[in-house]
This record gives structure tokens, C-alpha cells and sequence, in this order.
């Protein structure tokens, strides 16, 4: 059932039904017909009404199409709902929706009640029509914000009396609020001992599917590297030239955990990650992360292996928006171990963690096959605006 309808004083317009039924037949067998007449058509008015509020609302469709709207903290956009009908219209309807507080209404008049706001908005609809409401919203956190629900009061157009109409299937729309993103004036250092995808002229190693040109063959040169056409035009062997590359990448590890709960920096360390995040985004930098947070799946705990690109960029910030104080946590420690043992270290590694003498110990392999930073809460201030 896609609506739960709940009657509000149903059963007070049966009680007139029933007393005016009675009182047409005492008038009717008594013979006053003027009054007779009056009972009934109270009647008929009353009998509209009840045919009114068993159909109203029966062939009301909410196109419940999967849609996630996406916000930085402090911009707007709008919710969309979109409702068909192929019943009884609607008039003078109320449209009563409810989501979590990760973004806020516009308009300030609305109620915020257990976490949730609570928007009531017009609502009307006649037979076979489409009706598309939007409801203009504002990041207010970092966070993501589902529906709790939707209910649809209807009134009766000429009596008292009305029907609420619950939605009950789970409403695929929601909305997410990116992590506040701040100018990173790090610079990416590449290494020349690495292959990779970044030009570097000064760099060892080449790009065999790019070639740039061509010079004249000399001896040592591989023979697949040999351009044959440009041979062939010249009257002379000709080599390619290939595009130098290096390997430019960064992790970044942050550490959530104070002993056994969460610290107390946890937004900034957020931000501060999606900003790096960001920044390696518009330098076309591939980057990856891992927070110790315990999570289900191929690794026990919130890791985003290196990569680059617009989905990367997309999927790394929706996890980030996601992300609680009230997740678990594990030992950064073991996420340090975990990933030394399966994981292949890239160029630099970026660490923020408080007690970073405890963790030194563990890392110092590290700086022999790795650019390793470490950041502390004390050199904070230069990472939070």
C-alpha cells in the first residue's frame, strides 16, 4: 500500500448521516414535506461528502524517483516532488514533509523537532494532472539528510472533517552536504624514480603510448620504437620520441581516535581532508586516504585507494559527508600496519595525528621508499582557515 490513510472526524459525519436518515423518515412519515425536503438534500450533501473522502486520494501517485541534492554548508538549492493524480482532485491540501537537519528550510517559520524540520507547504491537484513542488532549502552541516516522511492532509471543500494521507514506501531522495572546503597552498612534489602519468622533461622514464615527434635513428635505439612512415617519407631511419613522465601521488592518513572515543578536532580534520582532497582534484593529482574508522568490506577500516578523476573526486567527498562522531574507531596503529603489509605506498604520505611520537617509530620505514609529512594539531593553523 502506497498510502496509509487515517480519518480525522469520520465517524462524527456518520452520526449526522444517521440522524438525518432517521429524522427524513419520522418527517416523511408525519407528512411535512417542507422539512422532508430539507433533510434530504442535508443528507445528499452529507452522502457527497462521505463519497468524497473513500475516494479522495486513491489514484494520488508521488513519483518517488532516486535524486540526491548536493550541497556545500551555506548554499541553497531546492527539493522536488513531483505528485500525479488519476482521482478525485484536491483543494486547499496541505503537504507536510520532515528530513534531517543536515539542511534547513529557507524560511524560518518552520518547527525543528528530534533532529528533523518539519515544512508544511499548499498543496492542489486536480483530475489527470502533474503537480511539481519545490521546497528551496540551505546547507546548514556536513552531513547527509534523508525524508522521514510525507503526509498530505485533505480537507473536505465544504464540510469539517479531513484525510491524511502517510506516504509509506522509503523516499529515495535525499540531499548531502559536502565537508567545508578551504585553499590548500601545499605543493605536490613528484619523484623522477617512479613512472607515472605526470610530463616531466627531467624525468627517467616515458610514456610509450604518447609519442611527441621523431629524431633520426641511433644506434641502441629498440626497434618497435622505430616510426616507419616518417622512415619511409625521409629516406631515413627515424625513432620516436615519447612524452617524459613521472609519478606525482599522495596519501593521506588521519587519525580520528583519542583512546577509545573520538577526538575533539573531528569537523576539522574533515575539512581539513576534503580540502587537500580538492586541491589534488585541480592539480589532477591521484590521491587516496584512510581514516580509522572501522568499516565492513575488503578493509576493516574507511580507506580510498589512489586514484584521480571526477568520480574519484565525487565518491571521496560523499564519504567524508557521510562520516560520524558516533562511528567506531580502531588503534591507528593497526590501519599504519595494515596498510604497510597490503598496500603499495606512493610517493608522499601525509600524516595528522596528535602523539605523533607514538606513531613515529612505525612510520620511519616508510621514509626510505616515501616522501613521509607529519602534521600535528599544533601545525593545524596552517592547513584551517
Amino acid at each position: 500500500m502506497t498510502w496509509k490513510r487515517n480519518d480525522v472526524n469520520y465517524k462524527y459525519i456518520k452520526i449526522y448521516r444517521d440522524i438525518l436518515l432517521i429524522s427524513g423518515v419520522f418527517l416523511f412519515i408525519f407528512d411535512q414535506h417542507v422539512l422532508f425536503v430539507i433533510i434530504i438534500f442535508l443528507l445528499c450533501f452529507v452522502l457527497i461528502q462521505l463519497l468524497y473522502f473513500q475516494k479522495v486520494g486513491s489514484g494520488l501517485t508521488f513519483v518517488n524517483e532516486k535524486k540526491r541534492v548536493r550541497l556545500m554548508k551555506g548554499t541553497t538549492s531546492h527539493f522536488e516532488l513531483t505528485f500525479k493524480n488519476k482521482g478525485m482532485p484536491i483543494w486547499n491540501g496541505t503537504i507536510t514533509i520532515a528530513f534531517h537537519d543536515s539542511v534547513a528550510p529557507v524560511r524560518a517559520n518552520n518547527i525543528l523537532s528530534s533532529g528533523f524540520f518539519e515544512v508544511n507547504v499548499p498543496f492542489s491537484i486536480g483530475y489527470n494532472k502533474t503537480v511539481t513542488i519545490q521546497v528551496p532549502i540551505v546547507g546548514s552541516r556536513r552531513g547527509l539528510s534523508r525524508f522521514r516522511g510525507i503526509d498530505i492532509n485533505i480537507p473536505h471543500p465544504l464540510t469539517e472533517g479531513s484525510i491524511i494521507l502517510n506516504y509509506q514506501p522509503y523516499i529515495l531522495m535525499d540531499a548531502m552536504v559536502y565537508p567545508t572546503i578551504y585553499p590548500i597552498k601545499e605543493e605536490f612534489l613528484p619523484t623522477r624514480l617512479k613512472p607515472g602519468e605526470l610530463e616531466l622533461n627531467s624525468s627517467l622514464f616515458v610514456d610509450p603510448f604518447f609519442p611527441i615527434g621523431t629524431r633520426e635513428y641511433e644506434q641502441g635505439d629498440q626497434f618497435n620504437h622505430i616510426h616507419w612512415k616518417a622512415s619511409a617519407r625521409t629516406q631515413q631511419l627515424q625513432t620516436k620520441i615519447f612524452t617524459k613522465v613521472t609519478n606525482v601521488s599522495v596519501l593521506f592518513l588521519v587519525n580520528l581516535a583519542d583512546g577509545y572515543r573520538m577526538v575533539h578536532d573531528f569537523e576539522e580534520k574533515i575539512e581539513w581532508l576534503a580540502s587537500n582532497v580538492e586541491a589534488c582534484y585541480k592539480a589532477n593529482v591521484p590521491f587516496g586516504f584512510g581514516l580509522n574508522i572501522r568499516a565492513s568490506g575488503k578493509r576493516p577500516f574507511v580507506f580510498v585507494p589512489l586514484g584521480s578523476g571526477d568520480v574519484h573526486r565525487l565518491n571521496a567527498l560523499e564519504l567524508l559527508s557521510i562520516l560520524s562522531v558516533s562511528n567506531i574507531t580502531i588503534p591507528f596503529e593497526n590501519m599504519i600496519k595494515y596498510i604497510d603489509s597490503h598496500e603499495e605506498i606512493p610517493v608522499s604520505v601525509r600524516v595528522f595525528s596528535h602523539n605523533m611520537e607514538k606513531y613515529h617509530s612505525i612510520l620511519t620505514p616508510w621514509e626510505q621508499k616515501a616522501i613521509v609529512t607529519y602534521l600535528t594539531e599544533q601545525e593545524e593553523g596552517d592547513y584551517v582557515k
